[in-house]
């Protein structure tokens, strides 16, 4: 009973975990920022920490009081999702200049075994308009889709859902920024060239003029650390898989909600190779951390569970 009353008046375990992960990530980006003497925007970050200090410290207030658990989790864990973003954002930033050889080649050449090419998906969007602005809504809802699932998981009074959100996006996301340091990738779109009358019709999210960009910051690194100039830099796997999966699997006990992800997030998938400039075989990447970080965030919340699936799976 000691140790129930414990988490609910402080951290539910999940949110102990991500608190642990924010943390040592905030240390290794000061000790990287340091040792580089990098410049950073102070001011933003400022901002960002007074808004996460107010969504943690609202959120334990109303655990605290004993007025709403749900909203006090709800709360809570959207501290640590900026938290998380922010400081594991800058740590993907403070990786460059990567001096490591990109894997593109190999990844381009299992996508031609595959068939694929990547100046054929734009061509393709070219010559349907409507998809393709249905992709591109697809392809910028993925992160506002996790804001919404907060909120409604909160709300909802789902709070294992919640907790299950938050450690598969911590997990998944440390995963991926993890995997781009030791085998960095910048994706098809740095790699083609694409008409301008193809880029004018299909106006992709990620185009080859930011696929430059990615592999200039690889190999100079960025002058000024900005979270308001940042942008994604991992290829392989796609985060934006990770996210839609990640989302789709988390709505699933809403039904209002679960079809319309699934929808939307259906069109995510063609989506990250015309808008996200990725390899094909970055979705199934994708889909692979995803499952990863869901079994590992099914230990953190039930390891006694877990460790009985483990012989039927």
């Amino acid at each position: 009973m000691a140790e129930r009353g414990m988490r609910t008046f402080w951290l539910h375990p999940a949110e102990l975990f991500v608190a642990r992960i924010v943390a040592i990530v905030i240390v290794l980006d000061a000790g990287l920022v340091a040792l580089r003497g990098s410049s950073i925007d102070v001011a933003a970050y400022a901002k960002i920490a007074l808004l996460v200090g107010l969504f943690l410290g609202l959120g334990l207030a109303y655990r605290r009081s004993g007025r709403s658990e749900a909203i006090g989790a709800m709360t809570v864990c959207t501290g640590l999702f900026i938290a998380f973003t922010a400081s594991l954002s800058l740590f993907n930033y403070l990786l460059t200049p990567n001096p490591r050889p990109l894997i593109d080649p190999w990844l381009q050449a299992a996508d031609s075994a595959l068939g694929y090419h990547w100046p054929d998906a734009i061509a393709w969007a070219a010559e349907h308009p409507l998809f393709n602005e249905a992709m591109r809504f697809a392809y910028m809802a993925t992160l506002p889709q996790i804001a919404v699932l907060v909120a409604v998981l909160g709300l909802t009074k789902r709070l294992e859902d919640l907790y299950s959100l938050l450690l598969t996006v911590t997990i998944t996301g440390t995963i991926a920024v993890m995997f781009w340091g030791l085998f960095p990738s910048a994706g098809a779109k740095s790699f083609h060239h694409i008409s301008s009358a193809l880029l004018h019709l299909v106006r992709p999210v990620v185009d080859p003029a930011y696929g430059a960009e990615i592999l200039a910051l690889v190999k100079n690194g960025a002058p000024y650390l900005s979270p308001d100039e940042f942008r994604g830099l991992i290829a392989f796997p796609s985060f934006h898989i990770v996210l839609a999966v990640t989302a789709t699997w988390h709505a699933r006990h809403i039904n209002w909600l679960f079809g319309p992800y699934l929808l939307v997030n259906l069109i995510v998938l063609p989506a990250v190779l015309v808008h996200g400039g990725h390899h094909l075989v970055d979705i199934p990447a994708g889909m692979a951390v995803f499952a990863f970080g869901l079994y590992c965030a099914r230990e953190i919340l039930h390891p006694a569970a877990a460790r009985a699936a483990i012989p039927a799976t």
